[in-house]
């Protein structure tokens, strides 16, 4: 009889001792402060006032606090990715899961933002009296459309650029990037397999249709070495939590005619200020996203010189994905002056102006375009 009862509240026993295992768990084992594979900073504990209590903010920071932190947490959240691939997502948290280990970001959306920032930059362009040159950057999903799984939502990114385009008007000068990836994918890797940029072997096949398009000769491939980088996990990858995908490769190609000493590389953000002579900020490899190698990531205004290039001065309104491809540009540009609208909150027109520039090119991703709503600091 008791050992009858002993296996009715089996359960209950069972279910009790993994609460308070875990609750102690919690209590004992030091709080990280950020996630490497997530790639993001964890919650702090948030603060108890008569404020937050009773507008219901505490709680709601505590909810995640105590998410965050939870005993073996990384395991929980790539079990959970998991269990959303095997029931029929084909992937998880927006994320893809394609042949050869490809994760590849659900489509862009498109939407009335997309036309909205078209029409800025065409005010931008009829506003200056400076060459604007202009291209939208397909996404992987679009351009490696045979890594899909079977069941996945539509890409419509060569019809989503085309309204782009078409809203542009005469004045800006827009290259074509589809055409190109779509001829240049079968041959070689344009996009990482665990992240949503474009590899430096992408970055290279837009530099050289670009100078076709702005009217500079691109430096030939073999003028390049290449150094391979291994242990790369992209941010598809932190925001799948598909843990068991293999790590990629970052190539840094370093042009062999430089001269060591040619480049200069300013970074301002406000009051704090950032120097370098080269391209690639190494230290950026001993972070867990090492992407930020090129040109040290994200900054509202970066200034790069070149004495060896023959070429004038231009500024490139961007997103990240003109980090890998600036580094090329310079080879044929004495200044570069690269402008994040995210963070610089000054007219760029003004500032085209006043540097007396000779061209002015948009670089956008067709997700990131579709998203922002900073072009309007264009003029």
């Amino acid at each position: 009889m008791k050992i009858r009862n002993f296996f009715k509240y089996l359960p209950t026993f069972v279910f009790c001792g993994f609460i308070f295992t875990f609750m102690l768990l919690w209590i004992i084992i030091p709080k990280e402060h950020y996630s490497p594979q997530e790639k993001r900073v964890l919650a702090d504990f948030p603060e108890l006032t008569a404020e937050t209590l009773f507008n219901g903010s505490f709680q709601k920071e505590l909810d995640t606090y105590l998410s965050d932190h939870m005993p073996a947490r990384n395991f929980f959240v790539g079990l959970n990715a998991d269990y959303e691939l095997i029931s029929g997502r084909n992937g998880s948290k927006g994320v893809y899961l394609g042949s050869d280990d490809f994760l590849l970001p659900k489509p862009a959306q498109g939407g009335e933002n997309l036309i909205k920032n078209a029409g800025y930059i065409k005010e931008f362009a009829e506003d200056i009296d400076i060459p604007v040159y202009m291209t939208v950057l397909p996404s992987s999903g679009y351009i490696n459309s045979d890594k899909l799984p079977w069941n996945h939502d539509e890409y419509k990114d060569a019809e989503l650029i085309e309204g782009v385009k078409n809203a542009l008007g005469s004045k800006v000068k827009y290259f074509d990037s589809v055409s190109l990836f779509e001829e240049k994918a079968s041959s070689r890797q344009l996009y990482y397999r665990t992240d949503h940029h474009w590899t430096s072997a992408g970055a290279y096949e837009c530099y050289c249709g670009l100078g076709s398009a702005m009217g500079y000769a691109p430096v030939a491939e073999d003028r390049f070495n290449k150094e391979t980088i291994d242990g790369f996990y992209g941010t598809s990858y932190s925001k799948s939590a598909l843990w068991f995908v293999p790590p990629d490769n970052i190539e840094l190609w370093k042009c062999i005619d430089q001269s060591s000493d040619a480049v200069s590389v300013e970074i301002a953000d406000g009051d704090d200020k950032k120097s370098g002579k080269s391209y690639f900020f190494r230290e950026q490899l001993e972070n867990d996203d090492k992407y930020p190698v090129f040109l040290d990531g994200n900054h509202s205004l970066v200034r790069i010189k070149n004495k060896d290039a023959k070429g004038g001065k231009i500024v490139v309104i961007k997103d990240s994905y003109a980090h890998t491809l600036v580094p090329f540009l310079s080879l044929n540009y004495s200044e570069i002056i690269m402008v994040d609208l995210r963070y610089y909150k000054k007219e760029v027109s003004a500032l085209a102006e006043s540097e007396n520039a000779d061209a002015v090119l948009v670089l956008y991703s067709l997700s990131n375009l579709s998203e922002d709503t900073n072009l309007s600091y264009l003029f």
